[in-house]
């Protein structure tokens, strides 16, 4: 099959597909890398995969735009893959769960959370990870920082 672009289709679906199967999402960078093509072509391959084709699905905005692989097809391809618990979550939901985590973390009196930590539950990188911290402090007068620089907890403190 051939794409409506100057790439051979086999080796863009099997560089994103592999590429996919060891990582659990790919942004237009890594596959503009893999496929040794600029970002603007890796992207139209990327959506065409999405769109045309139903391999990947979209997630994300603008520069942090990426794709992971549909779980039916991710399912199919790898045995051991956990799609649902490895992909990232939307940024409300990411909220919800960090303040959920927080709450249950300050009635058993254990200490907060670290941007670190955050970012490992989130899947966010560590600007994303800050600037819902900023956004949650702001919306949540109990949510507390202690600390600073790589030492710094996200704390819930009741009043």
């Amino acid at each position: 099959m051939a794409l409506p672009y100057n790439i051979p289709a086999p080796r863009v679906k099997h560089a994103c597909r592999k590429d996919t199967l060891r990582y659990p999402e790919i942004d237009t960078a890594t596959a503009a890398r893999i496929t040794q093509q600029g970002e603007p072509d890796a992207r139209d391959v990327l959506t065409h995969m999405e769109t045309a084709l139903g391999y990947l699905e979209r997630g994300g905005t603008g520069r942090g735009t990426y794709w992971i692989m549909r779980h039916n097809l991710h399912r199919r391809l790898s045995a051991s893959g956990h799609p649902e618990r490895d992909r990232r979550i939307a940024w409300e939901a990411a909220k919800t769960r960090v303040l959920s985590i927080l709450m249950d973390r300050a009635k058993r009196g254990e200490p907060g959370l670290t941007n670190k930590e955050i970012r490992q539950i989130t899947r966010f990188n560590r600007h994303q990870a800050t600037r819902m911290l900023l956004e949650m402090r702001g919306e949540n007068q109990e949510l507390k920082a202690t600390g600073h620089g790589a030492g710094a907890r996200y704390e819930w403190k009741k009043e």
